[in-house]
């Protein structure tokens, strides 16, 4: 009889299927298993996404019966770090995980990347009304079946839409009441769109496109764009990337996982959210 494989090594045997970490950029992110727990559950298979690691998220991952794993979309270590301690909130919710058994595993812009991930999904209101939708960069590095995979998505529109109605559209799309906006001198209507999730100023760079979406960007990069007669979009950073938890990641994850081993249950953070809100 076979051994049973460890939760944390089923999920990385299941992210294989939706997101390579190959399509990671690895040049500065850092993907996959961040907290491999020692003395995980062997019956344990709940998983919880969630955007960030907060304190929060920690104690409602620990408030589960049967967490294995907290899959935290921002990787919650950048850096090398040179002690885990309990004074820093962040390294205290790894080692409380880490001692319940509990893994923690980051996609990061490796979901970014994959064919059906974070921007497929932002742009999804636009691709019927799209004669063309392809990826802002198309990445190297590209596995067998996920053609097509890249940073960023960039749609030409099959007739133009007026600025407001493509407000409108991203609002609810988001499910937020309001939004940033920045425009040019002349405003006109939009034939093509550019989105980034999460920070996009970079990707976004030299794209030509009439209207850019994405989460945040700095004060000069807006200014950059709206000069050369592009608008922006701006929605905050993990708004435009929390959403799709629900919507598309969740139902994924746990028919892969069940695939693997019957019993697995996908749960999305219910305290997770972005630290800006409009007041």
């Amino acid at each position: 009889m076979a051994a049973t494989r460890p939760p944390i090594q089923v999920i990385k045997r299941v992210w294989e299927r939706i997101a390579p970490l190959s399509l990671a950029d690895t040049t500065w992110d850092n993907v996959g298993v961040i907290v491999e727990a020692p003395f995980p559950s062997q019956d344990a298979k709940q998983v919880l996404l969630t955007i960030d690691l907060t304190p929060a998220v920690c104690a409602e991952a620990l408030a589960l019966p049967s967490c294995s794993a907290v899959i935290a979309y921002h990787p919650p270590v950048f850096r090398a770090l040179k002690s885990l301690t309990l004074a820093d909130p962040l390294q205290a919710s790894l080692l409380k995980l880490s001692a319940r058994g509990i893994s923690v595993f980051s996609p990061h812009t490796s979901l970014d990347a994959t064919p059906r991930g974070i921007n497929s999904w932002l742009v999804e209101p636009f691709v019927p009304l799209a004669s063309s939708n392809e990826p802002v960069e198309a990445s190297e590095r590209v596995p067998p079946g996920f053609e097509g995979a890249g940073m960023g998505k960039v749609v030409g529109l099959k007739a133009p839409l007026p600025l407001d109605e493509v407000v409108q559209l991203v609002k609810k799309h988001l499910g937020l009441a309001h939004v940033q906006l920045a425009t040019p001198a002349t405003v006109k209507p939009i034939s093509s769109i550019a989105v980034c999730a999460g920070s996009g100023g970079g990707v976004l760079r030299g794209v030509k496109a009439d209207l850019l979406i994405t989460g945040e960007m700095s004060h000069h990069e807006v200014l950059s764009f709206i000069a050369k007669g592009q608008a922006v979009i701006l929605a905050n950073h993990s708004n435009t990337e929390r959403p799709y938890l629900a919507a598309v990641l969740r139902g994924w994850l746990e028919k892969e996982l069940n695939q693997e081993e019957k019993g697995w249950e996908v749960i999305v953070s219910k305290v997770d959210a972005d630290p800006l809100r409009v007041v």
